[in-house]
Order: structure tokens, then sequence, then C-alpha cells
């Protein structure tokens, strides 16, 4: 069985009310960014940057359901335009990409692992959050990475019999970011109901076990 952390949880026992998921998405908007200049390049490819940022996204999944966490997502992905955009002004919307298919891998995981304990839930989730972020990921980067500028990087000599190569370095990053942000999330997911006195664990509104 699950523990109460991860049963069934909410943030508070009743509805969420429109100010307080408002205010909650703000929270975690700034939790992100705040955290977004914080990275550190891949060392086995500098363009690639892993950072903190995520984790707050992805606690907005956990403890404000699927709408609060694509609504982070999406007003970090702006924020990211003006602090760290990195080398094209669409890679924040790739990002925004990314962390919705991490997203769509969890919530299957979820629904797999139901009462079987919180290891399996976080294992499974990083799993199939990792599966599902490589596959959408890959097939994204396979379609953008040698169209021109701003869409891929075409227009500084990557060509398309460069691609696969690439995506074999960007699936290594994206499977790699999920291995740390999916149990960071979780474990930072139950102090914050530990701490809010939540009663039940973990569910938040509209987010189903």
């Amino acid at each position: 069985m699950l523990p109460n952390h991860y049963k069934n949880t909410t943030i508070a026992a009743e509805p969420m009310r429109r100010s307080r998921w408002v205010s909650l998405v703000a929270l975690f908007t700034a939790m992100a960014v705040v955290l977004n200049g914080l990275t550190v390049p891949a060392p086995y490819a500098g363009f690639l940057l892993y950072g903190i940022w995520e984790i707050p996204v992805l606690l907005a999944l956990l403890l404000i359901g699927p709408g609060g966490g694509v609504a982070v997502a999406a007003l970090n992905g702006m924020a990211l335009e003006f602090i760290n955009p990195g080398g094209l002004p669409t890679g924040p919307l790739y990002n925004f990409m990314a962390e919705v298919s991490m997203f769509a891998g969890i919530l299957l995981a979820r629904k797999f692992v139901q009462g079987r304990g919180t290891a399996a839930l976080v294992l499974a989730s990083t799993v199939l959050g990792a599966a599902a972020r490589t596959g959408v990921m890959t097939m994204v980067n396979w379609a953008v990475l040698a169209q021109p500028y701003p869409i891929g990087f075409g227009s500084f000599g990557v060509t398309q019999s460069a691609v696969p190569g690439l995506l074999t370095l960007i699936a290594i990053f994206n499977a790699t970011v999920t291995l740390y942000v999916v149990p960071a999330a979780y474990g930072a997911s139950r102090a914050v109901v530990s701490r809010s006195g939540a009663k039940g664990g973990l569910r938040a509104e509209g987010f189903t076990s």
C-alpha cells in the first residue's frame, strides 16, 4: 500500500480554490525562475545544460495537478526566453515539450503502480518519465535540428547527416535529467505535504493516483 504521503494526496483535503491554485502556480514559477540561472554544462556536450529549475516545475504537477504543472512549465518557458534561452530562441519551447512529455510518463506510471509502495512509484515515474521524454524529444529533434535558425541549427552548419550523433547525446541528456529531477521532486513534495499538515497524502486538485 502507498503511504499516506502518496495516496490520493492533496496539499489541502478540500477542493482547491482558484485563488490558492493561482498562488501556488505563481510560487512554483518564481522558484523555477530563480533557479534558471543555475546550470552546469554536460561534460559530454557543452551545449546541453543541466539545471534544477525543473524540480519546482514537476513539484507543481505533483502538488496541484496536471494543469498546474503545465502552467508553471509554460510560464517558466516564457521566463527562459529572457534569462537563459540557450542557443535558439525556440529552445524554451523545446524544453516545455520535454517537460510535458515527462509529465505524461509520470502520470502513466502512477496508473501502473497504484498501491505498490513509494519506491515502486518513484522508480516507475522515473523510468516512464525518462522514456516518454527521451522518445518524444528524439522525434522532435530529428525534425528540427537541421532546420534553419531560429527553428534549428542548420544555419550554423548542422546537417541532417549529423543529426543521429546529436540525437544520441540529447537522449542521454534527457534521460539523465529525469534521473535526478523526478526523485528530487517526489522527495520535495513529501516534505511540503508533511509540513503543511495535509491529511491523506499527496493528491492535488485534478490529480488522481
